[in-house]
């Protein structure tokens, strides 16, 4: 029965001899595919000794490789364990299915023993500390080949330590590289959208959505797998910002927006304030409040600000002194002899981390909609 077959460049990642393997490089390349059907042809070569681990970064992640993991190996009589996430297959090999969304957890993996790792989506991790943890479990009494995979777009949180090991030394990919510190040899095997054909053909509009999806350099990296498509020193470029040298007379509305911290030390983050005016053009960025304090001092701050500006709304995120922070700002503050209740909005930030938020609204810096002030003291920084 045959419930998958490796299309092109998934027939190199099935039969590289290399240990240590990037996959992948396009949006809709069919890294998944590529990952679960490598694991069941190793499965099934070496039988039920085999281990394997696949993780992704975070559990809905895991969602859309669970049901296709489904379609694929329940018809070869392996068994689901969904209590455990764990693949049991016919011949007793074992796929464990684990989210890995707080980088510390890949030292609970620490004595374990597999022969195979897929990193899936391996992009989403900023740092690759857990990562090289994981790839220490690859060991294994009964002489099976070791196997770790790695699968990622260019243009997410981790694309400079993936491009800076895998890519830099063989940019068109297909040709192994020597670990300068390890001697260990490493490839990048790339998997751009038109190898893809099944995905082509039933969704013949991916590609316009992907257009869509943000701004003009991560269409190109996603539709292309360009490496380097990403803007050199950020994801905003200083050419998108737009500048103001008279405020508008009024504003749709003025929203104020704290990251707060609680230390004072130099050594830590600052607690700061931006304070924004929208219009139909586009959001004005009129002051920024930017300042290590203790949390009396960070209350005060707040209450002057808002007096300063009058904003329709404050965000302040929910955690740590920002939960703190809204407690009292909603209790209302003296001002001018007077209890004022600030208009406290209590955010948490969507997106795994701040490069995802930064890319979901990096299309509206490229549009030009996002105004700068032509001279402030805060300008610089």
């Amino acid at each position: 029965m045959i419930t998958w077959s490796p299309p092109g460049p998934q027939t190199a990642l099935l039969t590289c001899p290399i240990e240590d393997i990037l996959y992948g490089g396009a949006r809709g390349g069919g890294k998944t595919d590529g990952f679960l059907g490598k694991w069941l042809m190793r499965s099934q070569h070496y039988g039920g000794k085999s281990k394997g681990l696949f993780v992704r970064r975070s559990m809905p992640e895991l969602d859309e490789v669970i049901g296709r993991s489904q379609e694929i190996f329940t018809p070869l009589g392996a068994t689901w364990k969904a209590q455990k996430s764990t693949w049991i297959m016919a011949n007793g090999a074992m796929l464990r299915l684990r989210s890995l969304e707080r980088d510390a957890d890949a030292g609970k993996y620490q004595g374990h023993s597999y022969t195979d790792i897929y990193i899936d989506e391996g992009g989403n991790f900023p740092d690759p500390a857990p990562i090289d943890k994981l790839n220490a479990t690859l060991r294994n009494p009964y002489g099976i080949p070791s196997s770790f995979n790695v699968s990622a777009n260019p243009g997410g949180p981790g694309h400079e330590w993936i491009k800076k090991r895998y890519i830099d030394p063989a940019p068109l990919g297909m040709r192994p590289v020597t670990d300068e510190s390890s001697g260990e040899k490493r490839i990048y095997i790339p998997s751009r959208l038109e190898d893809n054909q099944l995905l082509m053909q039933n969704d013949p509009k991916y590609i316009a959505r992907i257009r869509k999806s943000g701004p003009s350099w991560l269409v190109q990296a996603w539709l292309k797998g360009d490496w380097n498509a990403t803007p050199e020193g950020g994801l905003l470029k200083a050419q998108w910002f737009k500048r103001y040298n008279v405020q508008p007379s009024e504003f749709l509305r003025v929203i104020q927006s704290w990251d707060t911290a609680y230390k004072p030390e130099q050594v830590n983050d600052p607690s700061v304030c931006t304070t924004w005016g929208e219009t139909r053009q586009g959001w004005y960025l009129l002051d920024v409040f930017r300042e290590r304090m203790e949390y009396p001092a960070l209350e005060r701050a707040a209450a002057s600000l808002y007096e300063a500006w009058r904003p329709q709304g404050v965000l302040i995120e929910d955690k740590g002194s920002g939960q703190s922070l809204i407690q009292e700002l909603k209790a209302g503050v003296d001002m001018n002899q007077s209890k004022v209740r600030i208009p406290v909005i209590a955010i948490g930030p969507k997106g795994i981390n701040k490069v995802d938020r930064v890319i979901a609204v990096s299309s509206l810096f490229e549009a030009g909609m996002v105004f700068l002030p032509e001279v402030a003291p805060w300008l610089l920084d």
